[in-house]
């Protein structure tokens, strides 16, 4: 049996569902009454690096060693793009059972791994310039039958004017499917995964006109549900397609200072001001703008916006990092938080049960003082990034927003609650699956399951046998009959383990 993975970076039920009613997204809605729809949670945080390799490895941070977009050298002076350390890829281990897989722009996946078949690198990694394909001969073959790919949307164009945001984003995905055509019609394959990631820049910038369907920004959801009915009727009525996406989104217009509330709150150390001064322009900015030969303008138009408004450089306000947390004893270093709808609060210094307790309790009582929302939704310990090889040293605490809220880790402003103009788009940690396959039930909706059960669940569907390792289970909801499906996997085991112990050897 066929599986099909169909990825999405970003896809929430609250922007595809009205999309649905509307008409727009045809093959989405077919799927919905043919397939098993459910909530796929990100919790641990809703963040592109660490969801998608929870997702692809059935393991929790603490086993792949993914947190955040970025991580620090030894010397804890420089920030590098972070790679996973530990477990195996989905493809990895299907491919040790002798599977034929294809996997095209999964986040992380740079550079790419030896496996059985084809992988085209994805986002957070090297550019199409760059060798970008398994194997590396495979990149000319993807050139020549898709002349313009692209892994990322083009961003040099859009600061240029020459494309809008929805421009740009389609221009990304007409290419992606066409690669996808190409590689689903002419190899042979026992498993695909494909992704499609530019729903989550659209989302960030443009949320409130994709909330109100506006026509242009629709053309991308469109694209994808082609897509989607292309893959749906590539695997035929043999196949198991899941439609997943690694966190959801939502719209926020408040920003919540984290840092300068411990600061007030007298929870965080304060430590001398000129450790921590220094431009909002941070280090990962910084290096997406040199990446792509922005970086000397970004300078000129900050310098000419501040000269605009009569600001000193001095007066844009900082945020904490890494190097500061052993001083300050908490704090919240990654700007990921903001965009990413999360804060994660390091504590270096050690904290008795009750302060733990405290602390706790006076962010959950943390409110909005003009509407009196809740400003946290959820409080999380560091047991929920799992255990194993690469889990903090420090205690966590992990916050999750209300809706219509999120974080910033900034320090040094007079305010604590910052009110934009206009509702922007930020992580969330319902996420989307869809199902469907000869073995999965039909037009029902199940309880809301985690982005690491996917891997155990393909697994079965595959008849093939799970690893020890893994912190997912097999979402037994999805199938028709459960126990006849687990009678099936018992007697396939031994088989299975065999086949892959013969290849092994081979």
């Amino acid at each position: 049996m066929r599986v099909l993975v169909f990825g999405v970076d970003g896809l929430a039920f609250r922007i595809i569902k009205p999309m649905m009613q509307a008409g727009y997204l045809p093959h989405f809605q077919a799927l919905a009454q043919e397939g098993v729809e459910a909530c796929l949670e990100s919790n641990y945080p809703p963040l592109t690096p660490p969801a998608w390799m929870s997702l692809v490895t059935g393991l929790k941070p603490a086993q792949h060693g993914v947190y955040d977009f970025w991580e620090y050298n030894e010397q804890g002076t420089g920030r590098l793009m972070t790679q996973r350390k530990g477990g195996k890829a989905i493809w990895k281990l299907l491919s040790e059972y002798g599977k034929r897989v294809i996997v095209v722009n999964v986040p992380l996946t740079y550079p790419p791994e030896p496996i059985n078949g084809i992988m085209v690198s994805g986002i957070q990694g090297s550019s199409e310039r760059g060798n970008c394909t398994y194997p590396t001969s495979f990149r000319e073959e993807l050139f020549a039958h898709v002349p313009r790919y692209r892994i990322d949307v083009d961003v040099t164009s859009v600061v240029h004017g020459s494309y809008t945001p929805a421009q740009a984003a389609v221009q990304l995905i007409e290419q992606r499917i066409a690669l996808m055509r190409y590689l689903l019609s002419e190899k042979v394959w026992d498993f695909a995964f494909i992704t499609f990631c530019a729903a989550d820049y659209l989302q960030h910038l443009c949320w409130e006109d994709i909330i109100a369907l506006q026509p242009d920004l629709m053309r991308y959801y469109q694209l994808l549900d082609e897509a989607l009915g292309f893959a749906r009727s590539t695997l035929g009525s043999d196949g198991s397609l899941f439609v997943v996406s690694d966190h959801g989104f939502q719209g926020a217009a408040t920003k919540f200072a984290i840092n300068e509330y411990l600061l007030r709150q007298r929870w965080m150390h304060p430590f001398e001001q000129g450790q921590y001064y220094r431009s909002l322009t941070h280090a990962w900015g910084k290096h997406l703008l040199d990446r792509v030969g922005l970086l000397e303008q970004g300078r000129k138009l900050k310098l000419r916006a501040v000269h605009k408004r009569g600001q000193s450089l001095t007066k844009v306000q900082p945020y904490l990092t890494r190097q500061h947390l052993q001083t300050a004893g908490m704090g919240v270093a990654s700007w990921s938080s903001s965009s990413g709808g999360f804060a994660d609060i390091s504590i270096t210094r050690s904290l008795s049960a009750q302060l733990m307790a405290d602390l706790r309790g006076s962010l959950l009582a943390l409110r909005d003082p003009l509407t009196g929302q809740q400003l946290i939704a959820s409080v999380y310990g560091t047991e929920v990034f799992g255990q194993g090889p690469f889990q903090p040293s420090d205690q966590h605490l992990l916050l999750l927003p209300s809706e219509g809220y999120t974080f910033t880790p900034a320090i040094g402003q007079p305010w604590l609650w910052n009110r934009e103009r206009h509702v922007f788009g930020t992580h969330q940690k319902d996420g989307v699956l869809y199902a469907c396959g000869p073995t999965i039930k039909r037009g029902q909706q199940i309880a809301p399951t985690a982005i690491y059960d996917l891997v155990p669940t393909i697994l079965r569907i595959m008849h093939l046998p799970q690893p020890d390792e893994l912190d997912g289970q097999v979402i037994d909801d999805l199938f028709i009959d459960a126990v006849k499906n687990e009678e099936d996997h018992s007697s396939s085991t031994l088989v299975a383990q065999k086949l892959k112990q013969l290849t092994l050897r081979a």
